[in-house]
């Protein structure tokens, strides 16, 4: 599952890679260098927009490619020829299910689809009355995902009894076959009942399949009796399954009849079973009445002893992780707090508090308020004049702020304009600094205003037609007798953070 879900996120990844580099990168090419070339504009939302599509192409369109594969051929593996080639069928079948394995889909939804496939291999399967052995691992398959359908009961156990021995997995699914909820088959336990017989063998899941086998008094009830008693009695087993047991075997010929009933008189005596078992509880204690008084109260004396000893021994039933187990399970039915919740009930406790304390300071406002309403008109005027001076400093501040740097920027351009005729380089050719291009006289107005604000000097809007109709307002700044000059005060633009982006352009000296 690891692997499949690495090569879901790499294969993605490597697509949508492809696309930018393939389509993204050349898409701005283009748009710079050959539609608009002379347009120096911000890209950003353009990029953000390539990156989105192609990731979308990499990861939605590449599943849904992915997607289309699966079930055009599963269409089409539904509607097969009854003279098609079952080698060429079943050899399509194979590559749909290891398809399902690619890194068009996450393990969950690779798993979803492979149960398609594989309850449609089965079928087929079944339509041509396969039972090789791939054939028998696509039935197992097929019967683990859809363990009602009867279909698949058949063959598997027709390929299971050929006589040879079978493994413990192989016996474990007979029995979930017999044990499915719901299902209750009484040819298939008796079949079942009668190989563990043979087979000798014995285990929790066999032995809940022989008590079935039992209530539904079949012919082979006898003969399990005579297997199983014995194993019951050499464990002195008294637990539920044990008593209902021997209530059976009491309908038989046993030799260890007074054994049995000594079993069932004392857990009538022990109380065991008296809140979870109630009906078993009265056959016992039918069995215990049924014996004579002496023995009653033998029973009785052994089973008192019995609690008292049980009372005095000390008992150690948790490990350390144990008690970790307790514990979650206990979080999770909501017996105890955790730390989560504790976690939220502080942060809930403090939002509370936050709330009450936004309360109060809004009461204290309005309070304020009322009382400012009471005072003096002299108060008044007072108060106005302290918080009208404030306002004043404060703006007279951010004024001072912004001549500091409209000072800077007119040193910078006069030190750069102020350059001996040597550094000028005198030519034909001016160079200018292009800030910017809208397609609005509105949005250049409001940029040059903001730029002006801070100090910028020089600046001015060339209009230019564009070739789909309508102008362009190119923002521009300065004109100087060098390209060095205009990149050395472009950059100085960029560095106070002025400007993001500039484009240098030489125009004629006239």
């Amino acid at each position: 599952m690891l692997l499949q879900a690495l090569k879901f996120y790499l294969a993605r990844i490597a697509v949508s890679l492809i696309l930018i580099f393939g389509f993204g990168f050349p898409f701005l090419f283009f748009l710079h260098e050959v539609a608009l070339p002379a347009v120096l504009f911000d890209d950003v939302a353009i990029q953000l927009t390539i990156t989105t599509v192609c990731v979308f192409f990499g990861f939605i369109g590449y599943g849904m490619v992915g997607e289309q594969r699966f079930f055009n051929s599963l269409h089409f593996l539904k509607n097969v020829s009854p003279q098609s080639s079952a080698d060429n069928i079943k050899s399509q079948h194979e590559n749909l299910l290891d398809f399902t394995y690619s890194s068009y889909f996450l393990p969950e939804t690779g798993k979803r689809y492979r149960s398609l496939s594989v309850l449609l291999y089965a079928d087929y399967l079944l339509s041509i009355g396969d039972e090789t052995p791939k054939a028998l691992n696509i039935y197992v398959q097929a019967f683990l995902q859809s363990p009602k359908d009867s279909r698949f009961r058949q063959p598997l156990l027709t390929i299971l009894n050929h006589g040879r021995e079978l493994t413990s997995e192989e016996m474990d699914l007979l029995l979930v076959m017999v044990q499915q909820k719901g299902v209750h088959d009484k040819a298939l336990s008796h079949y079942l009942a009668s190989l563990f017989l043979k087979l000798k063998k014995w285990s929790g899941k066999v032995e809940l399949l022989f008590l079935s086998v039992l209530n539904d008094q079949s012919d082979l009830s006898y003969e399990i009796i005579q297997f199983a008693l014995p194993i019951y009695l050499a464990h002195k087993r008294m637990d539920e399954r044990a008593l209902q047991f021997y209530l059976f075997a009491l309908n038989y010929s046993v030799k260890e009849k007074d054994e049995i009933k000594n079993y069932l008189a004392r857990s009538y005596c022990e109380g065991n079973l008296v809140a979870f078992a109630p009906k078993l509880h009265s056959k016992c204690a039918e069995i215990f009445a049924g014996l004579s008084s002496s023995q009653r109260e033998e029973i009785k004396k052994e089973s008192d002893e019995n609690r008292i000893a049980f009372k005095l021994k000390k008992i150690k039933i948790f490990r350390r992780e144990d008690l970790q187990d307790l514990k979650r399970m206990k979080l999770d039915m909501g017996l105890m707090v955790g730390r989560m919740k504790i976690i939220r009930r502080g942060l809930k406790w403090l939002a509370q508090i936050f709330l009450i304390a936004g309360k109060r300071i809004f009461l204290h406002v309005l309070e304020g308020l009322i009382k400012f309403g009471c005072l003096s008109l002299r108060a008044k005027l007072i108060s106005f004049a302290v918080l009208s001076v404030a306002t004043i400093l404060i703006l007279g501040l951010n004024e001072l702020v912004l001549k500091n740097q409209s000072k800077s920027s007119s040193q910078f351009s006069s030190s750069i304009l102020s350059l001996n005729p040597s550094q000028k380089q005198i030519k034909d050719k001016v160079y200018t600094v292009q800030i910017a291009a809208v397609i609005s006289a509105k949005q250049a107005d409001i940029m040059i205003g903001r730029l002006k604000k801070r100090g910028v000097k020089g600046l001015y809007i060339a209009k230019a037609l564009q070739r789909a109709g309508g102008y362009w307002y190119k923002i521009r700044v300065g004109r100087f007798p060098s390209r060095d000059q205009a990149i050395a005060y472009a950059n100085w633009l960029v560095d106070s953070k002025f400007i993001k982006n500039y484009f240098v352009i030489s125009l004629p000296k006239n």
